[in-house]
Formats: C-alpha cells, structure tokens, sequence
C-alpha cells in the first residue's frame, strides 16, 4: 500500500520496484555535477602552479632567456613585488571571463540549448553562476575597466538582466519587453548621446577602434538580450567560447609577460657624467645593479651614481587624445576615486640625454 504522505513519483516504504528502476535510469542518464568533477580535477590541480609559471616566465624573459641572468633576478627581486604586478595587471580578467560565461551562456540557454539530449558546458557553467556573483563583478569591471570599455560592460549587463527576464518570465510578458527590449534601447540612445561627441572626436584624431568601442555596443545590445535561431546559437556562443577557453591561458601569459615588474630608471654616473637607463634590480650599501635593454646587469659603485631618476614606463603613457566630458578614456573609474599621479612629461635623462 502507498504511503499517503509520499511525493509523486517517490517509491513507498514497500519499495515499488519499477520506480526505483526509473529513478536509477534517469539518474544515469543525467550526469550529475558529481559525474563531471573527475574530468576536470586535471584542471584544477594546474590551475594552483599557473601564476607561479608565469611569475618564473616573466624573470626569464626579463633576463632575455639567459639562466645567469634569470638567477641574479631570484635572488634580488621580490615576490611581493612580482605577485602585486600579477594582480595589478590582471585585474581585469575575472570580471570578462565570469559576465562573458554568463551572458553567452543565457543566451544559448533561451534559445533552446537545454532541449538537447546533452547541452553546452557554456549554458551548465552559467547555470551556476548565481546572481549576486554577476552583481558583483559588474561593479569590479566598473571601477577596474577603463573608460573606453564601459559601454561594452553595461551592453554585457543589460544583456544578462534581459536573458534573466526571460528565463523567469514566458514569452509575452510585459516584464520582458520591458526589460530585454525597451530597457536596452532607452539606455543605448542615453549612452551615444553621452558620447556622441567623443566618438567624433575619435573618428577625427584617426582612432576607430575607441570610436567602435562607444558606437557598436549600444546598438547591438537590443539584439543580446533576445533568443537567436537554434542552428545559429551554437556556432555564435558555444564554439567561440570553447575557442577562447584554451587560447585564454596564452593571452593571459603574453599579457603579464610584456607587464612591468622592476622600475625603470636613469642613472647619471661617472666622470665624465654619462646616462645609464635600464630595470633597477637591487641597490645595497657598496652596489647599484641595473639591468640594461640588452638584459645584461650592470654592478655600478654607489661612488659613481650622481643622480637616479625614475622614467615611466610605456604602459603609463596615454596615446589617445579622446575625452568624455573631460574624462580621459584610458583612465578607469578607480583613479578618479584614489589618489593617483597625472601623466607628467618624460625626462630628458630618461631618452638618455643629460638635463640641460
């Protein structure tokens, strides 16, 4: 006899047979997330040495691939100091990975991806990403992205609101216009009007890519929070995606590999005065070492040193000349917040010349 108090479909305390037996099939043939972590624990055990490779690539390729070189730099360079430029470079990093995986993967979700026997690991890995996590990085990328990349970021998070309207409303609800359709053009005409002018400035100063970057996302922001045609979903989320999975590790290492880790500066030694630029490596009570641009260190007696000058580094120095009613596009929210130095003009020590 079935127990009064049972749920649908659950066995009695007699034990039905035939439902124990479908609740095993079913259960066999939906891989449960338990099912899927040995396949990836590979992963994850490399996922700890990736930053500890890179830090060990970028002394390597700091002392032009020469072990000696590589060594002197173990022994004096800090590895707080290496750790801080691995963050400080990318910063930016989780909030694209975690708002791209969850926008493409809502999107692939409305468009029918869960009807497949076996659906995309893009729409499986949005599915756990809850929404005070999206909340969250969308206000990280807002403070750590640069100007120019601000109105991709909102056309990403109007994008993700809309596909989250749609999946908790059915189709025709005036919730969903409201959010995936109307909302998207209302700020979009907001956001070119906001920038109209730079990005004519940009077209006149020859800088297209900053004028895209404020033109396209707004206008094709409406056509992301909206379901695509299930043949094209697919090729337009889950194999871009999976392309960028295994080329993000490379991009990343090349990123941080060019990233500045040992202050640059220019040395006025000797007699008569000469400059000597290069990466300041280590200064003790007797020697001053510096690497050169040929990666060769250079022991300098403290005796010899007339004056040390600190030179920006290339990264440091804006090249575009477009503004957004005074705010310049290079710039991210989080320098206007904190104290931070303006770009000064290069010293004439630091192009190798002596002042005067």
């Amino acid at each position: 006899m079935a127990d009064p108090g049972a749920r649908p479909g659950q066995p009695d305390a007699g034990g039905a047979g035939p439902a124990r037996t479908a609740s095993s099939e079913s259960s066999q043939s939906s891989p449960s997330s338990s099912e899927l972590k040995p396949s990836w624990q590979w992963a994850l055990t490399l996922l700890p040495s990736f930053p500890l490779v890179l830090l060990v690539l970028r002394l390597w390729t700091l002392g032009h691939q020469d072990v000696p070189t590589m060594l002197v730099l173990v022994r004096h360079v800090s590895p707080l100091g290496l750790v801080a430029s691995l963050v400080i470079s990318l910063v930016w990093v989780p909030p694209v990975v975690i708002l791209t995986v969850r926008m493409a993967g809502d999107l692939l979700a409305a468009s029918g991806e869960w009807a497949r026997p076996k659906p995309s690991w893009l729409v499986r890995l949005a599915a756990r990403l809850p929404g005070w996590v999206v909340l969250t990085t969308g206000m990280w990328a807002a403070l750590s992205w640069e100007l120019r990349f601000l109105p991709t970021l909102t056309a990403v998070l109007l994008a993700t609101l809309g596909l989250a309207a749609r999946r908790r409303y059915p189709a025709g609800h005036p919730v969903v216009f409201q959010v995936a359709v109307l909302l998207p053009i209302v700020l979009g005409v907001v956001e070119l009007a906001v920038t109209g002018p730079a990005i004519g400035s940009a077209l006149a100063a020859g800088e297209v890519v900053t004028a895209l970057l404020f033109a396209v996302p707004p206008v094709v922001c409406p056509l992301l929070a909206g379901p695509l045609p299930t043949g094209v979903a697919r090729f337009a989320t889950h194999w871009p995606a999976t392309v960028c999975a295994f080329a993000a590790p490379i991009a990343v290492g090349t990123i941080f590999l060019h990233t500045p880790v040992l202050p640059s500066v220019a040395l006025e030694i000797g007699s008569p005065t000469e400059v000597a630029r290069g990466r300041l490596i280590d200064v003790d009570n007797q020697m001053t070492l510096l690497l050169n641009d040929a990666g060769d260190v250079r022991f300098i007696l403290n005796d010899l040193v007339h004056a040390t000058t600190l030179c920006p580094d290339a990264e440091q120095l804006p090249y575009s000349v477009v503004t957004v009613h005074g705010w310049q596009v290079e710039r991210p929210a989080l320098r206007w917040l904190l104290p931070s130095r303006s770009p000064q003009p290069e010293p004439q020590q630091c192009e190798g010349r002596l002042p005067g």
